[in-house]
């Protein structure tokens, strides 16, 4: 682990890892009190976390296409007609790969008429092989989703802000019966970009594999910031960090007026929006320009992303079909 004493990654990570390990003093306390402070050891990682190709299956190639889904062991087709399929690869219970063509929806919409959907984090071996085996069968292929996700191991984002810059979002948020925070969500589920915060582990100890559920439990906390770009937002990918507020909720050295009109805006956003335009303008850069921790944990994310960007630009590239398998191997 890297120990460090900033809120700002000083040591890069190794090379070849998506994983950044560090250990920071977090200052518990408000600034005009004398500090405390205790020991915060996270360790991050940043991946593409779910992806949907769209693409034409070449002329010369879908007779090829169709014996793949119809002999591969690890495929399971439910329909198979003259110029339409669906198809899935599983693990035990859980579907891996969706496969669906069909021809004549993608002519009455204008569309591309094979679709393939993936989490990358989970793809077996059999699952990338009959990626890579599919890529070279398409043409005029195009990203319509990916997920950018963003996991923090071993710090509690319970009491975290969550909060778009600039203009206002439709905000959804769910906590438990005690307060805490489980879920937040920034836009809309249908729009172009949605921002996610939520308790990871619990959603992985609720419904994830024996496997997933194994790996979960060895952390005290996990939890996940993720991003979901659909059409052309995909495009703005790498910059998605820019667009959100993400800081512990600790406000304890403002004045008592100052930490209400941040708790309006933070927990009930329907006395936020009855504030007029000026002041609310006045708090959300109060809000974010105001160090709540001697961690900066998105700057923390940011210099994660802006190292390991090289890499998840080539699996993009990989799954849009314009570099070979030769050039990204994600067993590599």
């Amino acid at each position: 682990m890297v120990r460090l004493r900033r809120g700002r990654l000083g040591v890069a990570p190794p090379r070849m890892s998506f994983y950044v390990g560090l250990c920071a003093d977090k200052k518990i306390g408000a600034d005009r009190r004398p500090p405390t402070r205790k020991e915060v050891c996270l360790k991050l990682k940043v991946s593409l976390d779910n992806i949907t190709m769209t693409a034409y299956i070449k002329s010369k190639k879908y007779l090829a296409m169709k014996q793949l889904i119809e002999t591969h062991l690890a495929i399971t087709v439910q329909t198979a007609m003259t110029d339409m399929f669906r198809a899935t690869t599983g693990d035990g219970s859980h579907v891996v790969l969706h496969m669906n063509y069909d021809k004549q929806k993608g002519q009455d919409r204008k569309a591309r008429p094979f679709r393939l959907e993936f989490n990358p984090n989970k793809l077996r071996l059999v699952d990338s092989e009959i990626i890579d085996t599919i890529i070279p069968f398409l043409e005029d292929i195009s990203i319509s989703r990916a997920d950018l996700a963003f996991d923090l191991f071993g710090v509690d984002c319970s009491e975290f802000v969550l909060e778009k810059k600039g203009r206002p979002t439709a905000t959804k948020e769910f906590r438990s019966s005690t307060g805490m925070l489980e879920t937040k969500y920034l836009g809309a589920p249908r729009s172009e970009k949605q921002v996610r915060l939520y308790n990871k582990k619990k959603e992985q100890l609720q419904n994830g594999t024996d496997k997933d559920k194994e790996f979960a439990s060895q952390f005290n906390h996990w939890w996940r910031l993720e991003f979901q770009l659909r059409s052309r937002s995909v495009n703005d990918i790498f910059e998605v960090l820019n667009t959100v507020i993400f800081k512990p909720y600790e406000f304890e050295g403002l004045p008592v007026e100052a930490q209400l009109y941040l708790l309006a805006l933070t927990r009930d956003k329907s006395v936020w929006n009855r504030i007029s335009k000026n002041t609310r303008t006045k708090y959300k850069k109060i809000l974010e320009s105001y160090q709540t921790s001697d961690t900066d944990y998105l700057g923390l994310l940011k210099d994660l992303l802006k190292h390991e960007r090289p890499k998840l630009e080539k699996q993009l590239a990989y799954y849009g079909g314009r570099i070979d398998k030769n050039s990204f191997q994600p067993y590599g």
